[in-house]
């Protein structure tokens, strides 16, 4: 057997491209769940047991179905690259936290059985699973995606959606439809940067996504491309065609802070595998995501269209591959060489004759 060829558990070949593959993907995985840490723990925080809750039977549910559908289909198993785990957890935040259980459980089934397993491993994808999954759910059952509760008290557990004690609560989204904002003081926007607001359970605190923005800048520059071109193009469109009748500036923070918008471009928008080339075509490709986002807010039949933008700005990265690659850097680099070769023989010159001047007098 070739050195580079291991055996897997039931005898097939494990080729050293597959392992690196592997590794690759999980080191992705472990970047993508370290940027969902922060959202998971303020949504237990605001929401209790029943929040985790919500995620541990989402995650079990896309590594069930990831697990036996590659066992239908005579495929390796992947799920030691963590893809199922992060669709898992991803569905799970975007949901409100009343929830029924069966509800993420539908979402991430679809986004593992349908937008997954079809195109291969997590490598090989054509469109965001989770945001597939989404997508799904929102079209189908739209009351039981958009029915935010209102934050419990102290010691309170949050209703399921429908039961006697459940109480709706009035979400940035829905304040958006109803063009009214919270308010022009910066108290009043507090409680939306803490994620104390009704909203989907891992998307409402700003604080917490902005620090994943940040570990996303450090870690993957080249996604946190496609995420800054999402957030400018939404911000620029929220300041030109506000719905807000408050002012322009209200209009934007509203926009930025309210539903998915965030939460969507940091972990539905920017995965690597579905992401343009080219340092212009992510860039581009974040743009149109973006501008796709506050179109299906304005014009769209839902309160948050942020999953149906990024499909379908996914669906047109083989237009965005077309644009050329930044030259920006290589030519700065090319600058600063011949500015360093030109004060070296300017250096050169000046001694020059200071060494033939010494050598006369000799």
């Amino acid at each position: 057997m070739p050195r580079d060829m291991l055996p897997q558990a039931d005898g097939r070949l494990f080729t050293a491209e597959m392992k690196a593959q592997l590794q690759a993907t999980r080191r992705q995985m472990y970047d993508r769940l370290a940027m969902l840490a922060a959202p998971t723990v303020m949504a237990w925080y605001y929401y209790g047991a029943r929040a985790l809750w919500l995620v541990c039977i989402s995650v079990l549910t896309a590594c069930v179905c990831e697990a036996v559908g590659r066992k239908a289909v005579g495929r390796h198993p992947t799920l030691l690259d963590l893809s199922a785990v992060t669709i898992g957890v991803t569905v799970a935040l975007c949901l409100p936290a009343s929830s029924p259980a069966w509800l993420p459980m539908l979402a991430s089934s679809f986004a593992v059985l349908a937008a997954k397993l079809p195109f291969g491993t997590a490598r090989s994808l054509h469109f965001s699973p989770a945001a597939a999954g989404l997508a799904f759910v929102t079209v189908c059952l739209p009351q039981y995606v958009f029915a935010y509760p209102v934050l419990p008290e102290a010691g309170e557990s949050v209703p399921a959606y429908g039961a006697f004690a459940f109480t709706e609560g009035v979400s940035l989204t829905e304040l958006l439809e109803n063009r009214a904002s919270v308010g022009g003081e910066f108290s009043n926007y507090l409680p939306v940067l803490l994620g104390a607001y009704p909203g989907p359970m891992g998307a409402g605190c700003i604080l917490a996504l902005c620090g994943a923005l940040l570990y996303l800048l450090v870690r993957r520059p080249g996604q946190f491309t496609a995420a800054a071109g999402f957030l400018a193009a939404a911000a620029v469109y929220a300041l030109l065609f506000p719905r807000v009748t408050a002012g322009r500036g209200q209009s934007v923070a509203m926009e930025l802070c309210g539903g998915m918008l965030l939460f969507g471009a940091l972990f539905l928008l920017s995965e690597e595998s579905f992401l343009p080339k080219t340092f212009y075509g992510r860039l581009a490709f974040g743009v149109c995501g973006g501008l796709f986002t506050m179109l299906f807010r304005r014009f769209g039949a839902y309160a948050e269209g942020v999953m149906f933008a990024v499909l379908l700005a996914q669906a047109l990265t083989g237009v965005f591959d077309r644009l050329p690659d930044a030259k920006f850097p290589a030519r700065r680099r090319a600058r600063r060489r011949r500015k360093q070769r030109r004060a070296a023989a300017a250096e050169n010159a000046a001694a020059a004759p200071d060494v033939q001047g010494g050598a006369a007098d000799a």
